[in-house]
């Protein structure tokens, strides 16, 4: 069973505070999260559990930095494509080394994608990549300075 697409009216502003919380710390425990909107734990957990099923929480992840790499190279790729088939063509980039994220997006991008490299010179060969691909139209790339969350 595909999870159901929420609408506005299914996510109250509870919702959204915990939303939030989580998206600041994933692995925070249900009490904590709990005592910061004024609900019980077991509360907060069977909201978890509905926006987890709702499909509004997809998954939880680990932001790694491995020692030795704290100056990794990170670059958003904005990316316009010509292709019918845009899920093979995003297939096709999440198999590339270093892309951890890759967005559908409005305006003039087709894609957005988050690439990572211990080095300028990997990044640069993961650009030169995507660039040579036929699908590709063009990108431009804004290269990541600095991080605050």
């Amino acid at each position: 069973m595909s999870p159901v697409t929420p609408t506005d009216r299914q996510i109250d502003d509870l919702d959204r505070r915990l939303l939030m919380l989580l998206a600041a710390d994933g692995r925070a425990p249900m009490a904590v999260l709990g005592r910061s909107i004024g609900l019980s734990r077991t509360a907060v957990l069977a909201r978890v559990q509905r926006l987890e099923r709702n499909g509004v929480i997809r998954g939880y992840r680990a932001d790694v930095v491995l020692p030795g790499d704290a100056a990794a190279h990170r670059a958003r790729v904005g990316i316009v494509i010509r292709t019918p088939d845009v899920a093979g063509y995003v297939r096709r980039l999440t198999a590339l080394p270093g892309v951890t994220e890759i967005e559908t997006v409005t305006g003039e991008f087709d894609l957005i994608a988050l690439v990572a490299a211990p080095s300028a010179a990997e990044l640069d060969a993961v650009l030169d990549r995507v660039s040579g691909w036929r699908e590709t139209v063009r990108t431009t790339t804004w290269v990541v300075l600095r991080r605050y969350a």
